[in-house]
């Protein structure tokens, strides 16, 4: 496995300090060698420094340069100047130190502490209304709330620091900032969303002579079309991202761009491609070798071994993967290890040193536990399962193939509900402020409501007839209790209304006769079924036609698209499992068992794709995008359950959906593609098509045929074997 790029991901732009260091620098006389470093300079000058506002920058400085190395040292100073800052009333430099403290604390990953202290900037630099300065804060605060993955209020942070920069002018750092806010976006997966923020950020900084940003923002984009698997766009922006960095002359920067280029290039899965990576690798390698980087020799060694490993050539890769994984033991760098171990298990593997590759796949799977790398701890399930298998040692191959399927499904559900939390961020905060709004409303008038109710009671105190005080009181508790039955009547009713709206949401996420036992019993016991039929579905260059349009767009245009499916499918007596992305997933045959699952399904399928054929002309005819759709279908044994304890799914398991997957991977747009086995089932009523046996990712070969769009009444079929 190799890791994208130098730091693995997306670059966010920080802006930690605004401190203008070299301007303070000419304005003193320093007697430096060229030797000495900024911290030696600043240590020098806070010897003599007098208490003013002068030292004040000075310490705040000098922390600066020293705050990864000497995180104490850093600490004490800046509370020295902040200090003196009080002392002084010299607010922009409270300002500028809190912030440096801040910082301290997010390199220490103090993270909630670092939020307090920039928060104590922010507060500073808004009373003395400091644009840049409370855009430089909101950054900070964006990518600390990054680091603790709380993606909308770093996506809101930034927003703050874009509108800041906006109202400044200033193009470079609303670049950046548009910047950051993809990397927060791709981090939630919404990868349509993050590289729409990037193309503002490009379109902002092309001809604008930054050559070292706009390489970034290059990379950036590649990296995101890298993490769709689109490798021939992902290297079309490397090569842009490259030929700048050729142009800057540091030979750091070229050795990063021709690690990503090659990365593109291996995975294209071809001979020459490979070789020409391995080249780019190679070069890379001499030029850390040659700054003596020995974290980027240890990646670069890994990114090596998997690039010969595909042309081949597995003793010289493995000569690469050993120093890899010597730096990394070195460096106590245990993601790098993770990512070493599983390129050493997968050349072993390819050797026919099964049993070997175990002791790697077992290593790597650790790590991925232990630093919670899910990505990670799927891959090493899925060589287990791999490993077994090849051993002959079937059952635990199944268990570890069944785990993965599981933990595979509720990573998808998870990412699909953080992408979604994510994608809410960029429109909610507009929101968030008319709620608080409507509940200082409230507020104010409860208090009102108090307030006067106060001022009743009082008078009646205040009384001096004892009898009209006693009636008072009566008719006081009458219109209470009246007030108070009307209450209960009411929140009954809306208790009511609320139970069968339950009920209704409940119903139209879960099956009825399961929603009915989570219910009853709070769990639903899994359940297996012999025989079921599942579809899949995806469209086809979903991708590139998403680009092409907005966000709210697209959404729109998927509902159009899968609220006429759920109609198909309950029309056909079909349970819908889920949506992931432009994917559609639905089964016959359950929650109720029947022997019409196969006919049923197939029927569906065959009216989305006159559908989406219909859909398509009139679309065309409008010059409008549209979509075409391949669909897969596979009959077999599943397990059906709920998943999760808050956000319920029921969801289907087992290499029954694996395989329905790979048929619709296999399938052309236009056409409904099924197994064998749905084959037999359908075969007297549907006049099929053989394909042959074709190859399937993790499957082998597949036996598969199209379904054609007319049924006929005699069942015969158009195939040969």
């Amino acid at each position: 496995m190799k890791i994208i790029g130098r730091l693995s991901g997306y670059p966010t732009f920080r802006k930690l300090q605004t401190f203008g260091k070299f301007a303070l620098l000419l304005l003193l006389p320093l007697q430096n060698t060229p030797a000495q470093t900024l911290a030696d300079s600043f240590a020098n000058l806070l010897k003599t420094a007098p208490a003013d506002t002068h030292r004040v920058t000075l310490l705040t400085e000098y922390a600066w340069e020293i705050n990864e190395s000497e995180t104490d040292l850093a600490d004490a100073r800046i509370q020295e100047a902040i200090a003196l800052a009080q002392k002084l009333g010299f607010k922009q430099g409270e300002a500028t130190a809190w912030n440096g403290l801040g910082v301290v604390e997010e390199v220490r990953g103090n993270y909630r502490k670092s939020i307090e202290h920039y928060e104590k900037a922010l507060a500073l630099r808004q009373a003395l209304a400091d644009q840049r300065g409370i855009a430089g804060i909101h950054t900070n605060l964006g990518n600390v709330y990054e680091s603790l993955g709380e993606f909308p209020a770093a996506i809101s942070h930034h927003r703050e620091s874009l509108t800041a920069y906006e109202s400044l002018k200033d193009t470079l750092r609303m670049a950046r900032a548009y910047s950051n806010i993809s990397s927060v976006l791709a981090l939630g997966g919404a990868y349509p969303e993050a590289f729409s923020e990037l193309n503002k950020a490009r379109l902002l900084l092309e001809n604008q002579g930054d050559m070292r940003t706009t390489f970034k923002i290059y990379t950036q984009i590649g990296h995101n079309r890298f993490d769709l698997d689109m490798f021939l766009k992902a290297r079309d922006w490397y090569e842009k991202s490259l030929h700048l960095r050729q142009q800057s002359g540091d030979p750091v920067d070229i050795a990063d761009g021709l690690v990503d280029l090659g990365n593109a290039l291996d995975e294209l899965e071809n001979i020459d491609s490979s070789r020409l990576a391995v080249q780019y690798f190679q070069q890379a390698l001499a030029i850390y070798r040659a700054e003596d980087d020995q974290p980027s020799i240890g990646l670069v060694c890994n990114n090596l071994g998997d690039g010969l490993k595909h042309l081949g050539q597995f003793d010289e890769a493995m000569k690469y993967l050993r120093e890899s994984e010597r730096i990394r033991q070195e460096m106590d760098d245990e993601p790098g290890l993770m990512e070493t171990y599983n390129t050493l298990n997968d050349v072993l593997f390819r050797q026919g040193k099964t049993r070997e590759s175990l002791e790697y796949i077992r290593r790597y799977a650790d790590i991925a536990d232990k630093i919670g790398n899910k990505n990670m701890r799927l891959s090493a399930l899925k060589d287990f399962a791999r490993a077994y298998a090849k051993l002959g040692d079937y059952a635990k191959a199944y268990e570890f193939q069944k785990q993965y399927n599981e933990e595979r499904f509720k990573l998808m559900d998870d990412r699909r509900a953080q992408n979604i939390e994510t994608q809410q961020a960029l429109t909610s905060a507009q929101e968030r402020q008319l709620a608080l709004d409507r509940e200082k409303t409230n507020v104010a008038l409860r208090e009102a409501e108090l307030a006067s109710t106060r001022t009743f009671r009082n008078a009646l105190l205040g009384g001096a007839v004892l009898l009209f005080l006693l009636v008072g009181l009566l008719f006081s508790r009458n219109r209470l209790r009246e007030r108070a039955n009307r209450l209960l009547t009411a929140k009954n009713e809306t208790i009511e209304r609320e139970r069968q709206r339950a009920d209704t949401l409940l119903q139209n996420i879960l099956p009825e006769k399961t929603a009915e036992e989570l219910k009853t019993n709070g769990t639903v016991k899994p359940i297996h079924y012999e025989s079921v039929t599942v579809f899949f579905s995806d469209f086809k260059d979903f991708t590139t036609i998403a680009e092409a349009m907005s966000p709210e767009m697209l959404v729109k245009e998927l509902d159009e698209y899968f609220r006429l499916f759920d109609e198909i499918v309950a029309r056909h007596g079909l349970e819908k499992i889920k949506t992931i992305g432009d994917a559609y997933m639905c089964a016959g045959g359950l929650p109720e068992p029947n022997e019409t699952h196969a006919h049923d399904t197939v029927r569906a399928a065959l009216e989305m794709q006159k559908l989406l054929h219909e859909l398509g002309l009139r679309k065309s005819a409008e010059g409008k995008p549209f979509f075409e759709m391949r669909i897969g279908i596979h009959t077999g044994p599943v397990v059906a359950g709920v998943v999760g304890s808050h956000k319920f799914a029921y969801d289907i398991w087992g290499d029954t959906v694996n395989t329905a997957a790979r048929l619709e991977q296999g399938g052309e747009p236009g056409k409904v593609n099924i197994s064998e086995t749905t084959w037999e089932k359908v075969r007297d009523e549907f006049a099929c098509t053989f394909r042959g046996k074709l190859p399937a990712k993790n499957k082998g070969e597949i036996a598969m045929y199209f379904v054609d769009f007319k049924p006929t009444a005699t069942g015969s079929q158009n195939h040969s074997q």
